[in-house]
């Protein structure tokens, strides 16, 4: 899924207003305020910026922008696993096709994700020895998808911009 030495075709899903979000620099770094993670769903975010510091991939301050290396043809059946009914009730989406640098990619294992996530949900506490970071296979749910997740996104890694279109089948 590489498309040039050092680059990786990654997608994300992002509310519609994000478009207008980018600084003049042409940079878009998420806001917990812009975001709306609180409480323990913040206690699990901040565990991933904090290791993104630690790494060197972000200052540890913002929320990571979460995105997926996947082949276009996974990217609706993705966008039903990863958002709720709720939040498409709630705005307007856009899937974005990025061309990010290899070395500003953090891959991951969403499953293990995933379980810590919803542990800490439940406890308030992060329980992990951060074997799900940093992962170099891809993961195994769907087969071909990657999780990836990036410190920001710049304006020119953008190559697409597609409404995010859902099928139900009510």
């Amino acid at each position: 899924m590489t498309q040039s030495t050092g680059t990786a075709r990654l997608f994300t899903f992002q509310r519609t207003p994000v478009l207008d979000l980018f600084s003049a620099d042409g940079c878009y770094r998420p806001t917990w305020k812009g975001t709306g993670i609180a409480g323990r769903h913040r206690i699990a975010y901040e565990y991933v910026s904090r290791y993104m510091c630690e790494i060197g991939l972000s200052d540890g301050l913002t929320p990571p922008v979460w995105t997926f290396e996947a082949e276009p043809d996974e990217l609706e059946f993705l966008a039903v696993m990863l958002l709720s009914d709720h939040e498409l009730a709630q705005s307007d989406y856009v899937t974005l096709e990025l061309n990010v640098p290899e070395s500003l990619i953090l891959r991951s294992s969403y499953s293990a994700r995933c379980d810590i996530y919803f542990s800490c949900l439940e406890t308030g506490r992060i329980e992990d020895h951060g074997s799900w970071l940093d992962c170099s296979l891809k993961d195994e749910y769907p087969s071909q998808t990657a999780q990836a997740i990036l410190p920001y996104i710049l304006k020119r890694w953008v190559k697409k911009v597609v409404p995010l279109r859902i099928a139900r089948i009510d």
